[in-house]
């Protein structure tokens, strides 16, 4: 009978083996059900998913893992299709390692706060293995399509998240998104299937929501602005929106420096300040 799932001891062992050859040392991040496994937050999980820095690291494990009997793992599952840029890797057994370099599920960035929150689990021959924090898993589950991580991410809240490192995140994931993704309005949707789910109320949810409708108003109103539309009363007539609330988007943009006014102009102009 095909093993599918697997305990923290399993992939220790797995991971040990993989430092022992490796002829470089590597720092690996591990997050997901691998890192819950590790902090005995789970039982066991189906997949582990680590991050790596370098492109010679990810190449490196990607190497040896073949040598241990890996395989670049099957077509995956629907549920699945956001890890088109891991390189999925299966044994005999079933394990499945998912290694992440960059970016995750093509969504989110492994970024300098992710990296500094992680705590060193220790090292294994080659491998300085760390464990991202719950706040960063929480994260990066909200971004996959798998109805398991809805399960993951109500026993990470259960355990006690800080907000403040979710907002913080998120506000830095949203600076270095190429295509001016809204962090917060995902995490808000899933927020929200989670506690249908399970039958909960996330307190902080309502402050979440609130900034993400700031930002989400703010770009509409950046993308009329771009386009010539640069006062208030002509953006409230194109966006069918009353002014004050127009108002409070081009405040919001005026005080992150996303805007110029001209105040010598009656009403203000305003233009992109990049």
């Amino acid at each position: 009978m095909e093993v599918d799932r697997f305990g923290w001891e399993q992939i220790i062992n797995v991971l040990a083996e993989v430092g022992r050859l490796c002829s470089v040392e590597i720092p690996l991040y591990v997050f997901g059900g691998g890192a819950m496994a590790f902090r005995k937050e789970k039982e066991a999980t189906k997949d582990v998913d680590i991050i790596v820095e370098t492109t010679n690291h990810l190449e490196e494990l990607k190497r040896v893992f073949a040598v241990l009997g890996f395989k670049t793992g099957p077509q995956l599952p629907l549920e699945c299709k956001a890890l088109t840029d891991a390189a999925v890797l299966v044994d005999s057994a079933g394990m499945r390692i998912d290694i992440f370099f960059g970016t995750i599920c093509n969504k989110l960035s492994f970024s300098s706060g992710m990296e500094s929150r992680s705590e060193l689990y220790g090292d294994l021959n080659n491998l300085r293995l760390f464990i991202c924090s719950r706040e960063d898993i929480f994260l990066l589950k909200s971004v996959t399509e798998r109805s398991r991580d809805l399960d993951d991410m109500v026993t990470l809240y259960r355990k006690g998240l800080r907000k403040e490192t979710l907002f913080e995140e998120c506000l830095w994931q949203d600076e270095i998104d190429k295509e001016g993704r809204i962090w917060e309005s995902f995490l808000v949707l899933k927020i929200e299937e989670m506690e249908k789910k399970y039958s909960i109320v996330v307190p902080w949810k309502e402050e979440l929501r609130r900034i993400a409708e700031m930002k989400i108003g703010a770009a509409l109103v950046m993308e009329r602005m771009k386009k010539g539309m640069n006062t208030i009363p002509r953006l409230a007539e194109n966006l069918g929106l009353a002014r004050t609330e127009v108002r409070s988007y081009v405040r919001y943009l005026e005080e992150n420096g996303r805007i110029i006014a001209d105040k010598t102009k009656k009403p203000f102009e305003y233009t992109p300040s990049y």
